[in-house]
């Protein structure tokens, strides 16, 4: 039976997260911790009154380009080992997929231990990330530029923060709505910040990072213009006389490294977030409306998870009819479509793919169900 966890319950819970992912919270940090943890909803199933596997819901929020939907992030999924193999976890995923519905939570997103334990449940890798390594060599900067670098202190936080990041995340699929309590909690702890301004004073880049035994890592770089691209990099450049290395995590559509004077460098690809879409008729009859989807498509969606995306879906410009599922021109899998709605993947590297069926008529109709905007995603929970 699956069970709510109240407040009281969450230090087993935490205790079953520090077994499960191995580290320990310090005992003056604990009350903390299970405060963060105030806004999730715990699912736990229990055996003779322990706990024996657990699963947080989080309410959040992500931009599909300009336009913002529900998330239900999922995180802190565990078992004990004495309890795993009894399909705990899959109760408690089909649970959270339920009480999402329920709630009109029409996406989803979590971080794998395994990507192919949780295509499993319909969710697909849409995000990935760049891990640019660089020597000292390689800090070379850039020509010129008109704006300046603002320097912040650690546990500081700039008002200019927000909004670059908001532009930022606008002109992307699946980036986090951060309030400011999120900010100050996950963002920019334990991080310097520097903000470029440009020549009328205005804030259009930034970039959190540390530097420690002469290495400098950044872990966000978020420029909205081609000047901030270069005076944060040209900011970066500086430390040569600090630091042997630098590591930059990049948008992997990011242009900096083919800037450079030297761009034979190493760059890792990385997998890193996985989504899919929880309801896909209340997820289509908003959508459609907002990016004004102006043709007429029907196809049918496969979901082995949950039985209501099991349908046909008739598109009619920017209506949505469901029906019972039939054969249909287009087919898709529930983890296929996620990533043709998030932009990960066109209609034709699905068909090559082998993941869609559909004829050449109906290709430029999927692609218009995709806006254009890169995938991406900055945050851990």
């Amino acid at each position: 039976m699956i069970t709510k966890l109240n407040h009281g319950q969450f230090e087993e819970s935490l205790q079953l997260s520090e077994y499960a992912f191995q580290y320990e919270v310090p005992s003056e940090d604990r009350e903390r911790r299970l405060q963060q943890t105030k806004d999730h909803t715990v699912f736990g199933i229990y055996e003779e009154g322990n706990l024996a596997a657990k699963l947080h819901l989080i309410p959040l929020q992500v931009h599909l380009g300009k336009h913002v939907y529900p998330m239900g992030g999922i995180a802190g999924v565990a078992t004990y080992p004495e309890f795993r193999r009894r399909g705990y976890v899959r109760q408690l995923m089909d649970h959270s997929l339920q009480k999402m519905k329920e709630d009109g939570t029409v996406l989803s997103m979590l971080h794998p231990f395994s990507i192919d334990f949780y295509r499993k449940f319909g969710w697909e890798v849409f995000a990935s990330f760049h891990k640019v390594q660089l020597e000292k060599k390689d800090l070379v900067p850039l020509k010129p530029y008109n704006g300046l670098i603002r320097r912040f202190k650690k546990d500081t936080y700039p008002n200019e923060l927000e909004s670059i990041y908001d532009r930022y995340a606008e002109q992307h699929n699946g980036m986090l709505i951060r309030s400011k309590k999120w900010w100050r909690d996950r963002s920019i702890t334990d991080l310097w910040i520097a903000i470029y301004y440009n020549d009328t004073g205005e804030a259009t880049g930034y970039l959190t990072y540390e530097v420690k035994k002469e290495k400098m890592k950044v872990e966000e770089f978020v420029p909205l213009t081609s000047d901030a691209r270069i005076g944060l990099w040209n900011f970066i450049c500086q430390h040569d006389s600090m630091v042997n290395e630098a590591e930059l995590i990049l948008n992997p559509f990011e242009v900096l490294p083919y800037m450079l004077k030297d761009p034979r460098i190493k760059v890792e690809k990385h997998p890193y977030f996985m989504a899919r879409i929880v309801d896909v008729e209340n997820f289509l009859k908003r959508y459609v409306k907002e990016i004004d989807f102006q043709y007429e498509l029907k196809f049918s969606l496969s979901d082995s998870t949950v039985a209501w995306n099991n349908s046909t879906f008739i598109l009619n410009k920017n209506e949505v009819v469901v029906g019972e599922k039939i054969e249909a021109p287009i087919s898709l899998d529930i983890k296929d479509f996620t990533t043709l709605i998030f932009g990960v993947h066109t209609p034709e590297e699905l068909l090559q793919m082998g993941k869609l069926q559909a004829g050449e008529e109906d290709f430029h109709k999927l692609q218009a169900l995709s806006q254009g905007n890169h995938p991406f995603f900055y945050d851990f929970f």
